[in-house]
């Protein structure tokens, strides 16, 4: 799939440091981020069970239904990286 490269990248890290989840926290936000990003393949290839995804603005079906990151458990990465952004 379109996230298939930040999914693994996450496993990889989730597998090296022993499945402590918390060492992964960027890999997994990014591979949310790509899903909610990313529209879902259309109809005929999803297969069953696959209805009830988020639309995007266009209201094509997307992978994950958007969701602000820190609702999901980001603030802290958010901020950090909004604090690491040199000023003008």
């Amino acid at each position: 799939g379109e996230c298939s490269a930040f999914k693994e990248r996450f496993m990889e890290c989730l597998r090296e440091s022993g499945y402590e989840s918390g060492a992964c926290r960027q890999r997994a936000m990014a591979y949310l981020e790509c899903r909610m990003e990313r529209q879902a393949a259309p109809a005929a290839r999803r297969g069953p069970g696959r209805e009830g995804r988020g639309r995007d603005p266009a209201g094509r079906a997307q992978l994950m239904a958007n969701e602000p990151l820190e609702k999901l458990g980001f603030k802290d990465l958010i901020d950090e990286k909004s604090e690491a952004k040199p000023e003008k």
